[in-house]
């Protein structure tokens, strides 16, 4: 990493505006089950073009929480400014210059508040949030099974929003949860994907012990942007296609270039696709 973006890290959290912290405890966990995330970030080339790292789904006795618990370490340095500098730096020499927050920022709750699911993230440079009814999808269960975690699982398989998903649930832990907004078959979900794989979250572990309460960890206290479902996928598929360079032009005013450039791992759209 340059130099001279530590720099300017390091000086914009110097400078940064102190928030109080807002943390709200929905309630105590019971299970927490780690996936391994993979998101295919161009489709041209799926095998090689990705993105991928560990994300958590945390479940209380009524309501979830799905999330990345990179962000979740930085984003509790909360406005400790000298903490999340010497993180950054010695994260960003460790990894060749990739930040510490990690590549996934979306934080998805199941049934908070009640029959609803609420969705924060960062992007555009903005806070985002939107609340949705909880709309759970329809499963047709089949015959394969195969063995996760040495649980034996059985395949369910659903059309929901825009995708044809495959879920791996196991009836020997009887909750009916599962990463992101996968839900509601008789028994937890341990591996899914859709149809092109372009998703797909495998259950590498499961703890029960020790687990943080679920709930809204906002240690900034930012002043979220509310949104609906629809508003936030346009919004992040914009800026998922928009030349970087091309924005700050716009955000101040600069000539824009007329050339237009390719952008790389850009193909790809997000786990619902239903907002088109």
């Amino acid at each position: 990493m340059k130099v001279k973006y530590i720099i300017f890290f390091i000086c914009s959290l110097t400078t940064h505006i102190l928030y109080a912290q807002k943390v709200e405890v929905i309630e105590p966990a019971v299970l927490e089950c780690e996936y391994y995330k993979r998101v295919v970030t161009d489709t041209l080339d799926r095998k090689n073009d990705y993105k991928a790292e560990p994300a958590r789904l945390r479940i209380g006795q009524n309501s979830s929480m799905f999330y990345s618990p990179r962000e979740l370490r930085w984003d509790s340095l909360g406005t400790d400014r000298k903490k999340r500098a010497m993180m950054f730096i010695e994260y960003s020499r460790k990894t060749g210059g990739k930040s510490p927050s990690g590549v996934f920022h979306e934080y998805v709750y199941k049934n908070f508040p009640e029959n609803k699911v609420t969705v924060f993230n960062h992007f555009a440079l903005m806070n985002w949030t939107y609340e949705e009814e909880w709309e759970k999808p329809q499963w047709a269960l089949k015959d394969s099974t195969k063995v996760i975690l040495e649980y034996s699982c059985q395949l369910a398989i659903s059309h929901y929003r825009g995708r044809v998903w495959y879920a791996w649930f196991t009836f020997d832990i009887p909750i009916s949860e599962g990463p992101w907004k996968l839900c509601g078959l008789p028994g937890l979900i341990l591996e899914a994907y859709d149809k092109d794989k372009d998703y797909s979250f495998t259950a590498t572990s499961l703890v029960s012990k020790g687990i943080q309460p679920v709930g809204i960890y906002d240690f900034y206290g930012h002043d979220w942007a509310k949104t609906t479902r629809k508003k936030y996928l346009e919004t992040r598929y914009k800026e998922l296609h928009t030349d970087p360079t091309e924005r700050m032009s716009t955000m101040y005013g600069l000539k824009r270039s007329e050339e237009k450039k390719a952008l790389k791992h850009r193909n790809y759209d997000f786990e619902e696709t239903d907002y088109h």
